[in-house]
């Protein structure tokens, strides 16, 4: 298994149900899987929900991950994966998957039952996703206090079923360099194996470079402050959209969309700017799939590949630049 390499994508390979327009039925899964192995990523980062597996405190079917899960491997890919989000998707009193559980135990129950029955297919699991952005973690700021509870449990309860596995926090986002410093000062050194966060910039600002050093070296420091320099950095989600030609312009959350050529340039870039920050050990392009109007905006254009899974210019350019770096038979980035 090629993990020591730092390429990864995101892919909602779980994505396929009523609420996605069934995004990935089991033949589209299948030409996703062959397409990712073409790509030569060593990481896939996907989820578990919990909505998904879970029939009544204690009892779960994962029936629905089973016939795909462990196909991973089998194609040369690593999963990272997420377990994340409420029981409910919409349920008694309004709750809604972005709220924290009612009860931090029974989701630690959930992540025993995961790792229990797929530790033999996956050793890298995170908790929850973005735990510092309201849109998925839907409950008042008390500082990552809560999260870090429920991470705790989390982490108890998968190194309980199987001791050698990863535990990632959920990748933290902006404001990344404060909230790395609040999950800190709640015992986060203690609570993860990689520090995992996520860097989104403005690819058409001139001060990009500088705004992803600023994101990077800031945590870094932090963990130094903590006496946590012996641990790496996975940042689990990086991208940007490319919009098709003929298509108008858009926008996302941290500026204009570009060009299908541009969002290859930069994913270059990307990966270029790892050279100053040896101690990011991975990197994830988020997505290796176009959206179908999830987003509603130039995010449904982050994919590698369109919609129809035809390739972009940027899936090319990612694979062209992982097979010059194992040429180089290097694990560092020149200049």
């Amino acid at each position: 298994m090629r993990t020591g390499d730092p390429f990864g994508v995101l892919a909602f390979l779980h994505w396929n149900h009523d609420w996605n327009n069934f995004y990935f039925d089991d033949a589209t899964r299948r030409r996703a899987l062959a397409q990712l192995e073409e790509l030569g990523v060593s990481f896939v980062r996907t989820d578990i929900l919990w909505s998904d597996v879970d029939r009544g405190i204690g009892k779960f079917d994962f029936s629905a991950y089973e016939s795909w899960l462990p196909l991973l491997r089998h194609h040369h890919l690593e999963p990272l994966i997420l377990l994340h989000y409420n029981k409910e998707r919409t349920g008694p009193d309004g709750v809604r998957w972005n709220k924290p559980p009612s009860s931090f135990e029974e989701f630690a129950g959930f992540v025993s039952a995961a790792v229990r029955r797929f530790k033999s297919d996956v050793s890298h699991w995170e908790i929850w996703n973005e735990p510092n952005h309201k849109v998925y973690w839907d409950a008042p700021d008390d500082g990552l206090s809560s999260y870090c509870r429920l991470l705790k449990l989390s982490r108890q309860a998968a190194k309980a079923e199987d001791p050698s596995c990863l535990v990632l926090n959920g990748g933290l986002t902006g404001p990344v360099v404060e909230d790395v410093g609040r999950f800190y000062a709640r015992g986060g050194k203690d609570l993860t194996d990689v520090l995992n966060i996520h860097t989104f910039v403005d690819p058409l600002s001139p001060e990009r470079k500088q705004t992803f050093d600023r994101l990077v070296a800031g945590s870094r420091a932090v963990m130094e402050k903590h006496g946590d320099a012996a641990k790496k950095i996975w940042i689990t989600e990086m991208g940007c959209p490319g919009i098709p030609p003929g298509r108008p312009p858009q926008t996302w959350f941290s500026g204009r969309a570009m060009s299908e050529q541009q969002q290859a340039d930069f994913l270059d870039e990307q990966y270029d700017w790892l050279a100053d920050h040896p101690y990011v050990e991975k990197l994830f392009w988020a997505f290796h799939r176009d959206t179908d109007g999830e987003f509603n905006d130039a995010t449904d254009h982050f994919g590698l590949v369109r919609f129809d899974l035809t390739p972009k210019p940027s899936f090319a350019r990612y694979a062209d630049r992982i097979r010059a770096y194992r040429a180089r038979g290097t694990k560092v980035f020149e200049k």
